[in-house]
């Protein structure tokens, strides 16, 4: 009967460590395939390549589904391609499933900052598309969002969740809560938290030109231009150099026409 004990126990051990080591290796390989994913995704430029992008980890999340962090970075890559898109009904559709998936990671992850912010800017993004008097429901989810966002990480998606109600703010009426004083608040805390992200220091100048402030406005573009130089292979780059120069063309009008 004793030597029955030990061999049972023994079992148990062996079997213990075997699961332990089935668990880890799978950990590991999940942990792998998104450095796989993220590095696509940081590779990517086209808008097939982001497709292809979404495309694997769905085809991942079919196998293994209920994995919040795959949830996010597909709501990231279907942000990516509508974007992206010509066909406004095409990009909406993409909006809705970037929503979709970052809801799924909540679900999973209720603290997931990344999850709270691109839902909040896919939402935004078919607010623009549909027009502020038209999406006026779409502010209050949007700020409550990033707001949620910016308390549990406000470094995540470099700054992006000050960037995001920066850009609000700017664009908002005053009597809908825009105001140029929260936006530079929210800009400069982005470009703090992520100085070399060039759409940080556009965002800036754009609201520091909003309220006569030309001087900083050129400050911000001149390091916009310096983080976008050399830069031809990258789309998004490109944009946003051709908005900070056509900003920069203005002001010098503006400069000579007071």
């Amino acid at each position: 009967m004793a030597k029955d004990s030990f061999r049972i126990k023994r079992l148990f051990k062996i079997c213990g460590l075997y699961w332990v080591a089935v668990i880890f290796m799978g950990l590991t390989t999940t942990f792998a395939g998104q450095i796989e994913i993220d590095k696509q995704y940081q590779q990517a430029r086209t808008l097939k390549e982001f497709e292809l992008n979404a495309g694997a980890i769905q085809e991942i999340l079919e196998k293994k589904p209920d994995n919040p962090e795959l949830e996010w970075r597909l709501a990231r890559s279907h942000y990516a391609i509508a974007k992206r898109l010509d066909n406004e009904d095409w990009a909406n559709h993409h909006y809705d499933l970037c929503i979709e998936s970052s809801r799924r990671a909540l679900e999973l992850q209720p603290d997931s900052a990344t999850s709270y912010f691109f839902r909040a800017l896919c939402l935004g993004k078919q607010g623009e598309m549909k027009g502020i008097w038209s999406s006026l429901g779409i502010i209050d989810p949007f700020e409550e969002d990033m707001k949620k966002a910016l308390e549990l990480n406000p470094a995540v998606e470099n700054g992006g969740p000050n960037r995001a109600l920066g850009k609000l703010y700017l664009e908002l009426p005053f009597f809908l809560g825009g105001s140029t004083e929260k936006s530079i608040y929210h800009l400069q805390e982005a470009v703090r938290l992520a100085p070399d992200y060039a759409e940080n220091h556009l965002g800036l100048a754009q609201a520091y030109y909003a309220k006569n402030n030309f001087t900083s406005a050129r400050k911000s573009l001149s390091t916009l231009l310096r983080l976008t130089d050399n830069i031809a292979d990258d789309e998004d780059l490109l944009k946003l150099r051709a908005k900070g120069q056509a900003l920069m063309n203005e002001m010098a009008s503006a400069s000579r026409n007071p």
